[in-house]
């Protein structure tokens, strides 16, 4: 283990204990430090991308300015952040935060503290993680909560509890089931309205140019988003598909960011510059489509994979560009379409099709599907996953385990099983 890796696991324990027993702000930032700290040190191997270095430190300096004023908004994760950013607000994802206290290792308190609250264990743990840590103090008080009803069920119940006891006020959005223009019409109503309320809150009435300016740097990263997903259908690959899961946590916080466009350059030109210099993954002959999330606690599910299997994760179904560019002459129709071409939204068949496309456009081997824990959306779609998988004629291996809840994950067995999925690939 490197010398800087030593140095952060010997100050975990301590950290923690002071994080839990005196939640402020301070401290809570010297978490958020500590798990960017870990992403730093953590060895990968020698191909991750410089551009990851970039990306930790955005997400650095973006913790930073959530925490240190009162400009903060939470928000679900796919929540249109272009209306926070348009008011000169700061989005972060409880999601994000979730995700955070596994990187830490405080988790398990978090999900500990939400049994204690009689929250159902089989919610998923984003839920009860990020509502274990805002009954502790370890969230600070928002200027509001955006949330909409996709993708997850239990979202409204969540966001509410969490808005209660923060003592902020929560906007949520209702996203109808089918992706109609009678349902455009009626969610871009409520994001009029939310932008009513939003102005209500902020004490100032959204200004023209400000929404250009947002929508303008939202269509900029999502064409460069684009781009990457294109670049990475090569027949060699360049980079390990770890190095892009990490993207998926936190991407839609880019979305709306001056940032955005430029963090996504810097993976766009990292790519393009190791292709003309012909430095490809070694040993790649398996690509696989990655379906769902990932572990967020320490673990080497995605570099077991892939450094022990000669196999490359050539593209995650999350980390698609499913939208049209935004359009500001009709901005929130265009919002409203954007939130209902979500392939999660509707129907299974519009996540089937997209599958099948994936697994056409990157010339997929195989397919691995993360079942994360109390996600009723994927759980419950894991069959008819695998049988339209198979009929394509394409292994299909799905993983039983959790994003945040470390007992969850049965790594031996789990160990195990791909092995023997790839021996499938052979």
């Amino acid at each position: 283990m490197p010398y800087g890796m030593r140095i952060v696991m010997g100050m975990k324990e301590h950290f923690l204990g002071l994080l839990t027993e005196d939640p402020n702000p301070k401290r809570i930032r010297r978490g958020i430090s500590l798990a960017l700290l870990k992403a730093f040190l953590t060895p990968k191997g020698g191909f991750s991308l410089g551009a990851d270095k970039r990306y930790t430190l955005f997400l650095y300096d973006h913790a930073r300015r959530f925490f240190g004023g009162k400009r903060g908004v939470l928000t679900s994760l796919f929540a249109p952040t272009e209306l926070v950013y348009a008011f000169g607000l700061v989005p972060f994802s409880l999601e994000m935060f979730a995700g955070l206290a596994a990187a830490i290792g405080i988790a398990p308190a978090m999900l500990a503290r939400a049994d204690s609250l009689w929250i159902s264990t089989d919610l998923c743990s984003f839920h009860r993680a990020y509502m274990g840590l805002a009954d502790a103090g370890l969230i600070p008080t928002p200027r509001f909560l955006l949330a909409t009803s996709h993708t997850c069920d239990g979202t409204f119940k969540s966001f509410s509890l969490v808005s209660h006891r923060l003592e902020s006020p929560l906007l949520f959005l209702d996203s109808p089931y089918e992706d109609t223009e009678e349902g455009v019409r009626y969610l871009a109503g409520q994001l009029l309205r939310t932008k009513e309320r939003i102005e209500e809150i902020a004490g100032r009435k959204l200004r023209t140019d400000d929404l250009e300016k947002t929508f303008s740097y939202s269509n900029g990263a999502r064409d460069v988003f684009e781009r990457i997903g294109e670049a990475r259908k090569a027949s060699l690959p360049v980079a390990y598909g770890d190095d892009f899961m990490k993207l998926i946590l936190a991407w839609g916080n880019l979305f709306g960011n001056p940032k955005g466009e430029k963090i996504f350059s810097g993976y766009l030109d990292e790519i393009e510059k190791r292709r003309a210099a012909g430095e490809f993954v070694p040993r790649a002959k398996r690509r696989i489509l990655w379906l769902h999330l990932k572990p967020y606690f320490e673990n080497d599910l995605v570099r077991y994979v892939e450094k022990e299997h000669d196999a490359v994760v050539v593209f995650e179904e999350i980390n698609q560009v499913y939208w049209e560019p935004l359009d500001i002459r009709a901005p929130y129709e265009s919002l409203a379409r954007r939130l209902l071409s979500n392939y999660w939204v509707g129907p299974l068949r519009r996540r089937i099709e997209k599958i099948n496309r994936m697994i056409d456009e990157y010339g997929v081997d195989g397919v691995i599907h993360f079942a994360h824990w109390g996600c009723r959306q994927s759980n419950g779609a894991v069959r008819l996953l695998k049988d339209a998988v198979l009929k394509k004629g394409i292994p299909f291996l799905n993983i039983d385990a959790d994003c945040i809840e470390e007992k969850n994950l049965a790594d031996g067995q789990m160990k195990t099983r791909i092995d023997g999925f790839m021996e499938l690939l052979g």
